[in-house]
């Protein structure tokens, strides 16, 4: 008798799936879902252009999944396609932007409760809504680098096998992308440097 699906090792279930088998694939989705969802909203803003291109990711990784090899890992496969399926519809224009200072993509900054009071909370509102259009300002390559390293916490290494360029690449785009966002927001890094001194 089969194991049960959830029971089974990611390996057994990129076999399966491979073989045509809908329900192992299903499974897939269901480990990797959250993480590729997560990548999407990061570059789309947007909840429903983010479920529709992690949908779109996982019908085109089904679609090629029998030429899979395994080089790399079956998450990494994934984001590629995820972040060349959201840069498909940003250069399409079917980025629905959600223009507010709530945008979870840029945690906010954590208040010191002693000191929180409305002007402090709309200023750090504020804040966020600038690192979050400076972020947006950045090239395609510097914000996807950002975006998968400085936002999904993953290592120059893992970044550059989802963006196709080598970790010494990755290294140089967090660098450039943190130069211009200084220059971008050098108000801001001096009011914390006189705020701490």
């Amino acid at each position: 008798m089969n194991a049960p699906a959830s029971s089974r090792s990611e390996g057994d279930l990129l076999a399966l799936a491979q073989q045509g088998d809908t329900r192992a694939y299903a499974e897939l989705v269901r480990m990797h879902e959250r993480r590729v969802l997560a990548c999407a909203f990061q570059i789309l803003k947007s909840p429903s252009a983010a479920e529709d291109a992690a949908q779109e990711t996982f019908v085109r990784a089904w679609k090629a999944l029998e030429r899979f090899d395994g080089r790399a890992k079956l998450s990494t496969w994934l984001y590629r396609i995820c972040v060349n399926v959201c840069y498909n519809h940003v250069r399409k224009g079917k980025r629905h932007r959600a223009a507010d200072v709530d945008d979870p993509s840029i945690p906010e900054p954590v208040a010191d409760v002693a000191s929180s009071n409305p002007h402090e909370s709309l200023q750090a509102k504020n804040t966020t809504a600038r690192v979050r259009e400076a972020v947006d300002a950045l090239s395609d390559s510097l914000r996807s680098a950002v975006e998968l390293v400085l936002l999904q916490g993953m290592s120059h290494r893992e970044a550059g096998e989802v963006l196709g360029c080598s970790e010494g690449t990755v290294g140089w785009r967090i660098h450039e992308a943190r130069r211009k966002l200084r220059e971008q927001l050098g108000d801001l890094f001096m009011a914390e440097a006189s705020g701490t001194s």
